[in-house]
């Protein structure tokens, strides 16, 4: 397994391309093609630190391990036509193909990333970072700073409206058409921000809003979920995330929050494009990965502190997660360290 340190965002997308064996070719000062005869291509224009559009496919040709130590805040919005991704669901892992348009706030503060052998990606994707999208793109807009602060951190949105998976599309024709320029970039950028913001199309982002309810199919079943269920599905997912250990079931998170457990199931799967077992299973693998790095705790004490009650589901887990026991982890991190 492979392991890799970022300490900023670039630093990890260029380590990402070379672990898929992507070759850099930079074509001008705002254009980058990673290519391989056989893994596949990633075709970026822009930059990280303003707008950054780029349409990719390929394959992952090996496992390997990111960890990434910066902060981070984007609007990322584009279609995922194809994608493999291996997840953790129900004790077990399962492989999702969830192709869809999505629209996020991405905020980070620091994690892990694993990549598997296999997976599979094509798509096109639009990153503005948010100073710049605060300080520029919305005052040119005539706009406050703050009007975009009614959609959710890391929150997927995928119901898109059909103007702006157009513009999704536009982009991608114009990069795989190498007609992409600056210009043109930030002019769909400014008309994708400006439908976010128009009152037709605020029913999108409505999970919290007055109006919403919603119909969504369970098997051959319609589930109907209202305001308040989207607001307690929330609410749940920001229990996880605050404190991932003390979560045991689905159904006594259900009970606590006052709704039934399908509606939890797949209101969450819908908001938030995985599923609670998914979710909090990576939660609590970030965790275990900060202290095998950085305590001296014990396996034992570290499968109880992130809440699993058994040690060798904790080990049984972490090794499906990355590919490795955590105490292999530890030895081969403490390793490296001692080489350099």
């Amino acid at each position: 397994m492979i392991f890799y340190s970022a300490k900023t965002p670039t630093d990890y997308q260029e380590f990402f391309f070379q672990q898929v064996g992507l070759q850099k070719i930079e074509k001008s000062e705002y254009e980058t093609l990673w290519e391989h005869p056989k893994n596949g291509m990633v075709h970026i224009y822009g930059s990280m630190d303003q707008i950054q559009s780029g349409i990719g496919c390929y394959t992952i040709p090996t496992n390997f391990i990111v960890e990434y130590q910066y902060d981070a805040i984007y609007l990322h919005f584009g279609i995922i036509y194809e994608g493999i991704t291996y997840s953790l669901v129900e004790n077990k892992l399962e492989a999702l193909f969830v192709p869809s348009a999505f629209l996020a706030i991405e905020k980070e503060s620091g994690g892990i990333n694993c990549w598997r052998k296999g997976q599979q990606f094509k798509g096109v994707e639009v990153s503005i970072e948010m100073n710049y999208l605060k300080t520029v793109l919305l005052p040119f807009l005539g706009v406050s700073k703050h009007a975009l602060d009614f959609l959710k951190e890391n929150m997927i949105y995928i119901h898109l409206s059909e103007e702006m998976k157009s513009l999704i599309v536009r982009m991608e024709h114009l990069i795989r058409e190498q007609r992409l320029t600056k210009q043109l970039q930030l002019s769909i950028c400014l008309e994708f921000i400006s439908l976010i913001l128009h009152p037709m199309n605020r029913s999108i982002f409505g999970y919290e809003e007055k109006a919403v309810s919603k119909y969504l199919s369970l098997g051959e079943r319609k589930i109907k979920l209202s305001k308040e269920d989207f607001q307690k599905i929330i609410l749940a997912h920001d229990k996880i995330k605050t404190d991932a250990s003390s979560f045991v079931t689905i159904y006594e998170l259900s009970k606590e929050l006052g709704i039934s457990e399908q509606k939890l199931k797949v209101g969450f799967k819908e908001i938030y494009q995985q599923t609670i077992w998914d979710y909090a299973n990576s939660i609590r693998m970030n965790q275990a990965v900060t202290l095998l790095l950085e305590t001296d705790l014990t396996i034992s004490e570290i499968s109880t502190q992130i809440g699993y009650q058994s040690q060798a589901a904790f080990i049984t887990m972490f090794k499906k997660w990355c590919g490795v026991t955590p105490g292999q982890f530890r030895v081969q991190m403490h390793s490296q360290d001692h080489l350099k």
